[in-house]
């Protein structure tokens, strides 16, 4: 049996896609690497720089428009549905459930400025 050109295209691309996703999966596992130097001190600040306010309120303008409704359409209720199993599983155990539905539906929901200059934290799902 011969084999077609379009079938022999299809599985090439289908094994460069899962080489891709186990490379990509292996880079995950990896430990984080070591966490940057604070930068000297400088006689100007970040905020000096022209401009700078505006670029750091324009990321998190966008930023917000992103991961607002990302986090109140699909991270908190999908996280409200996994502790609303956890509770059934569980038979009312109710320590699980909150959990969950704490880390789902707390923290940050809107990007600060402050937050892209890096002079507030990120409260991200998950964050304690």
């Amino acid at each position: 049996m011969t084999c077609n050109g379009g079938l022999r295209v299809t599985m090439i691309a289908l094994l460069a896609l899962g080489v891709g996703v186990v490379a990509t999966g292996m880079g995950w596992a990896q430990q984080a690497p070591p966490p940057m130097p604070a930068p000297a001190a400088s006689s100007a600040s970040a905020d000096d720089r022209p401009g700078a306010q505006a670029l750091a309120t324009a990321a998190a303008v966008v930023g917000s428009v992103f991961y607002a409704p990302f986090k109140a359409v699909v991270i908190c209720p999908g996280m409200a549905l996994a502790s609303g199993v956890s509770l059934a599983v569980t038979g009312g155990g109710k320590a699980a459930a909150e959990s969950l539905l704490r880390v789902g539906c707390t923290g940050t929901y809107f990007v600060t400025p402050d937050m892209v200059r890096g002079q507030e934290e990120f409260q991200g799902s998950g964050s304690r």
